[in-house]
Protein backbone atom coordinates (compact mmCIF):
# COMPACT_ATOMS: atom_id res chain seq x y z
CA UNK A 1 0.00 0.00 0.00
CA UNK A 2 2.72 2.13 1.20
CA UNK A 3 4.58 1.81 -2.38
CA UNK A 4 1.36 2.80 -4.49
CA UNK A 5 0.73 5.54 -2.54
CA UNK A 6 4.06 6.66 -3.71
CA UNK A 7 3.75 5.54 -7.11
CA UNK A 8 0.60 8.02 -6.83
CA UNK A 9 2.37 10.95 -5.27
CA UNK A 10 5.14 10.71 -7.78
CA UNK A 11 2.78 10.24 -10.64
CA UNK A 12 0.52 14.10 -9.27
CA UNK A 13 3.93 15.92 -9.32
CA UNK A 14 5.02 14.28 -12.77
CA UNK A 15 1.85 15.96 -13.93
CA UNK A 16 1.65 18.94 -11.85
CA UNK A 17 5.29 19.57 -13.20
CA UNK A 18 3.81 18.85 -16.55
CA UNK A 19 1.28 21.44 -16.41
CA UNK A 20 3.30 24.06 -14.57
CA UNK A 21 5.67 23.56 -18.10
CA UNK A 22 2.64 24.10 -20.49
CA UNK A 23 1.62 27.21 -18.39
CA UNK A 24 5.03 28.56 -18.72
CA UNK A 25 5.52 27.66 -22.66
CA UNK A 26 2.06 29.59 -22.63
CA UNK A 27 3.19 32.42 -21.55
CA UNK A 28 6.67 33.00 -23.26
CA UNK A 29 4.95 32.19 -26.34
CA UNK A 30 2.72 35.59 -25.04
CA UNK A 31 5.77 37.01 -24.35
CA UNK A 32 7.45 36.00 -28.18
CA UNK A 33 3.56 37.46 -29.68
CA UNK A 34 4.53 40.81 -27.23
CA UNK A 35 7.94 41.18 -28.57
CA UNK A 36 7.07 40.86 -32.46
CA UNK A 37 5.60 44.74 -32.55
CA UNK A 38 7.29 47.29 -31.46
CA UNK A 39 6.01 49.50 -28.18
CA UNK A 40 5.45 52.57 -30.24
CA UNK A 41 3.07 50.03 -32.90
CA UNK A 42 1.39 48.40 -29.21
CA UNK A 43 0.66 51.76 -28.13
CA UNK A 44 -0.93 53.58 -30.95
CA UNK A 45 -3.20 50.25 -31.36
CA UNK A 46 -4.24 50.38 -27.84
CA UNK A 47 -5.15 54.34 -27.71
CA UNK A 48 -5.99 55.29 -31.59
CA UNK A 49 -7.34 51.89 -32.45
CA UNK A 50 -9.06 51.41 -29.71
CA UNK A 51 -11.86 49.45 -30.79
CA UNK A 52 -9.46 46.60 -32.57
CA UNK A 53 -7.14 44.36 -30.96
CA UNK A 54 -4.32 41.87 -32.05
CA UNK A 55 -5.68 38.61 -32.17
CA UNK A 56 -4.31 35.71 -30.99
CA UNK A 57 -3.53 32.02 -33.16
CA UNK A 58 -6.41 30.36 -31.56
CA UNK A 59 -8.65 33.04 -33.23
CA UNK A 60 -7.73 31.92 -36.29
CA UNK A 61 -9.46 29.69 -38.59
CA UNK A 62 -6.77 26.02 -38.22
CA UNK A 63 -6.35 26.29 -41.97
CA UNK A 64 -3.39 28.64 -42.14
CA UNK A 65 -1.28 26.33 -40.71
CA UNK A 66 -1.49 24.56 -44.16
CA UNK A 67 -0.14 27.50 -46.25
CA UNK A 68 3.65 26.49 -46.45
CA UNK A 69 4.94 30.09 -46.94
CA UNK A 70 2.75 30.84 -43.34
CA UNK A 71 4.74 31.20 -39.92
CA UNK A 72 2.29 33.29 -38.50
CA UNK A 73 -1.34 34.90 -39.74
CA UNK A 74 -1.63 38.08 -37.73
CA UNK A 75 1.85 39.43 -39.20
CA UNK A 76 4.02 40.13 -41.50
CA UNK A 77 7.30 42.07 -41.59
CA UNK A 78 9.41 43.62 -44.77
CA UNK A 79 10.49 46.44 -46.12
CA UNK A 80 7.28 47.35 -48.24
CA UNK A 81 8.34 51.09 -49.57
CA UNK A 82 11.85 50.62 -50.47
CA UNK A 83 13.62 52.61 -47.64
CA UNK A 84 15.63 49.84 -45.93
CA UNK A 85 13.16 50.08 -43.08
CA UNK A 86 11.42 47.50 -41.29
CA UNK A 87 7.91 47.63 -41.63
CA UNK A 88 4.66 46.05 -40.02
CA UNK A 89 1.60 44.57 -41.16
CA UNK A 90 -0.38 43.46 -38.87
CA UNK A 91 -4.22 41.98 -39.30
CA UNK A 92 -6.44 43.24 -35.95
CA UNK A 93 -9.72 42.50 -34.81
CA UNK A 94 -12.34 44.49 -33.85
CA UNK A 95 -13.97 44.42 -30.33
CA UNK A 96 -17.35 43.27 -31.90
CA UNK A 97 -15.80 40.31 -33.58
CA UNK A 98 -17.24 41.37 -36.63
CA UNK A 99 -14.72 42.72 -38.72
CA UNK A 100 -10.76 42.70 -39.38
CA UNK A 101 -8.51 45.32 -40.27
CA UNK A 102 -4.99 44.99 -42.06
CA UNK A 103 -3.30 47.77 -41.36
CA UNK A 104 0.23 48.75 -42.39
CA UNK A 105 2.82 50.73 -40.29
CA UNK A 106 5.28 51.82 -42.95
CA UNK A 107 8.31 53.14 -40.41
CA UNK A 108 9.45 56.38 -40.84
CA UNK A 109 12.28 56.03 -37.86
CA UNK A 110 12.81 53.86 -34.73
CA UNK A 111 10.02 55.33 -33.02
CA UNK A 112 7.93 56.57 -35.57
CA UNK A 113 5.65 55.15 -38.38
CA UNK A 114 2.89 56.05 -41.30
CA UNK A 115 -0.17 53.93 -41.00
CA UNK A 116 -1.87 52.80 -43.63
CA UNK A 117 -5.21 51.42 -42.90
CA UNK A 118 -5.33 48.86 -46.18
CA UNK A 119 -8.69 46.76 -46.25
CA UNK A 120 -11.24 45.74 -43.97
CA UNK A 121 -12.72 42.37 -44.03
CA UNK A 122 -16.23 41.28 -42.91
CA UNK A 123 -15.90 38.52 -40.24
CA UNK A 124 -18.64 36.16 -41.30
CA UNK A 125 -18.33 33.57 -38.18
CA UNK A 126 -15.95 33.98 -35.20
CA UNK A 127 -12.84 32.71 -36.34
CA UNK A 128 -10.61 34.59 -38.74
CA UNK A 129 -9.94 33.20 -42.16
CA UNK A 130 -7.58 35.83 -43.81
CA UNK A 131 -4.38 35.17 -43.41
CA UNK A 132 -1.28 37.53 -44.08
CA UNK A 133 2.63 36.56 -44.88
CA UNK A 134 5.26 38.62 -46.79
CA UNK A 135 5.22 38.13 -50.85
CA UNK A 136 8.67 38.63 -52.14
CA UNK A 137 9.17 41.21 -54.88
CA UNK A 138 10.36 40.39 -58.30
CA UNK A 139 8.15 39.16 -61.24
CA UNK A 140 4.04 38.43 -60.50
CA UNK A 141 2.48 36.78 -63.22
CA UNK A 142 -0.86 38.54 -64.44
CA UNK A 143 -3.56 37.88 -66.89
CA UNK A 144 -1.67 40.50 -69.45
CA UNK A 145 1.81 39.17 -68.50
CA UNK A 146 4.58 39.34 -65.87
CA UNK A 147 5.00 42.65 -64.11
CA UNK A 148 8.41 43.63 -62.10
CA UNK A 149 7.45 44.32 -57.97
CA UNK A 150 10.39 46.47 -56.83
CA UNK A 151 9.63 46.27 -52.67
CA UNK A 152 8.20 42.92 -50.93
CA UNK A 153 4.94 42.67 -50.76
CA UNK A 154 1.90 41.80 -48.62
CA UNK A 155 0.16 38.16 -49.57
CA UNK A 156 -3.35 38.03 -48.24
CA UNK A 157 -5.26 34.36 -48.18
CA UNK A 158 -8.78 35.13 -47.59
CA UNK A 159 -9.91 30.81 -47.05
CA UNK A 160 -13.97 31.59 -46.68
CA UNK A 161 -13.76 33.00 -50.32
CA UNK A 162 -10.56 30.87 -51.59
CA UNK A 163 -9.11 33.76 -53.02
CA UNK A 164 -5.41 35.20 -52.75
CA UNK A 165 -4.16 38.70 -53.48
CA UNK A 166 -1.24 40.60 -52.82
CA UNK A 167 -1.16 44.55 -51.72
CA UNK A 168 2.44 46.36 -52.58
CA UNK A 169 3.40 49.74 -52.57
CA UNK A 170 3.47 51.78 -55.96
CA UNK A 171 3.04 55.74 -56.13
CA UNK A 172 2.86 56.45 -51.99
CA UNK A 173 0.15 53.77 -51.64
CA UNK A 174 -0.46 50.13 -51.59
CA UNK A 175 -2.30 49.14 -55.00
CA UNK A 176 -4.10 45.87 -54.94
CA UNK A 177 -2.64 42.57 -56.87
CA UNK A 178 -5.29 39.70 -57.92
CA UNK A 179 -3.65 36.71 -59.02
CA UNK A 180 -3.88 35.42 -62.44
Amino acid sequence: MNTLLKKMTFLSLMTLSFCDLSISNTVNAKKLDDDFLPNSIKNFIKDSLSEYSVPNENQFIDEWKSYDHISTPRFAFSDFNGDSKKDYAIILLSKNYKEILLVVFLSDNMHSFSIHRVNIFNLNENLIDVFISVEKKGYWQTSKGKINIKHDGISVDWASESISFSYYWKNDNFQNFLYD
